[in-house]
């Protein structure tokens, strides 16, 4: 009986344990461009899923293989049917790897699949919380103002070469230029309609209203953009502070024109401060 025990832990339990470390760091490297693994209770199951499944397959391959293949270490299958989640390229399709490890990862492939579709939909979800409930896009500009200083006071981290902080700032700048210019727009779209309006007293035609929640809803997008890069290289801690700065500029009705919102407002953020 005990040694049945220790075969049975040799064999089954000591590959599954080695396993499910390994697929772990494999899908945290995999996904690192995607999103966070552990950023909603349905990108964590699917994580979870993925680890319980991978590891099962490395028990199974190790208790059904080791009896015919006693040279092969059980850890060793553990370590290999881990690995297989990684994202492999040419040279793993080169040497003949990826037959064997879809294999051992049987059933990995759709798991997979719907939590990279998951981390897609969660980084969506979470730009279009924070980029919502602006009502010009004044706030809208001050708001990827601050966003940018936000992301740009976290591209110097050690480790990161030269290379990497240059074009993580490159890439910031360029997308915040983008928001930047499609607010413009707005405003100019905007005051245009209001003042042709004004000048005819009359309300603005359906088409002028069109253009301008279409103008509108561009520097929203361009927004979520920006926002990407937030999500996609921030912490989950960084959700709470990016929250607070959105709350400075959610304004209510009517206070737009007090804190410098609509057409004709002055340089500066609601706090007061020159924005020149």
């Amino acid at each position: 009986m005990a040694l049945d025990q220790a075969s049975v832990i040799s064999e089954w339990v000591l590959p599954a344990a080695v396993c499910a470390p390994v697929t772990w760091i494999c899908l945290v490297f995999r996904f690192r461009e995607d999103g966070r693994l552990l950023g909603t209770a349905r990108s964590s199951a699917l994580a979870l899923c993925v680890v319980l499944w991978t590891s099962g397959m490395a028990a199974l391959a190790s208790g059904v293989l080791l009896p015919l293949t006693p040279s092969v270490p059980p850890m060793a299958v553990g370590v290999a049917t881990g690995w297989g989640v990684s994202p492999r390229g040419r040279g793993g399709e080169r040497n003949g790897g990826g037959p064997a490890m879809a294999v051992l990862t049987l059933g990995n492939s759709l798991l997979l699949h719907q939590l990279a579709l998951r981390l897609r939909t969660d980084r969506a979800d979470w730009c279009e919380r924070m980029a919502e409930g602006f009502r010009d896009c004044w706030h809208l500009d001050y708001y990827a103002d601050d966003i940018r200083s936000h992301l740009l006071l976290r591209v110097d981290v050690q480790g990161r070469t030269n290379r990497a902080r240059t074009l993580a700032k490159r890439e910031i700048n360029e997308r915040h230029k983008e928001v930047r210019a499609a607010a413009q727009r707005w405003i100019t779209v905007e005051t245009k309609v209001k003042k042709a309006a004004r000048l005819q007293d009359r309300l603005p035609e359906p088409d002028e209203i069109r253009q301008v929640k279409r103008a509108f809803g561009e520097a929203e997008q361009y927004l979520r953009h920006l926002l990407e890069l937030a999500h996609t290289h921030g912490k989950r801690s960084d959700g709470v502070k990016i929250l607070a700065i959105k709350e400075r500029y959610l304004v209510p009705p009517g206070m737009d024109e007090a804190l410098g919102g609509g057409p004709g407002a002055p340089d500066t953020d609601p706090q007061g401060v020159s924005r020149r």
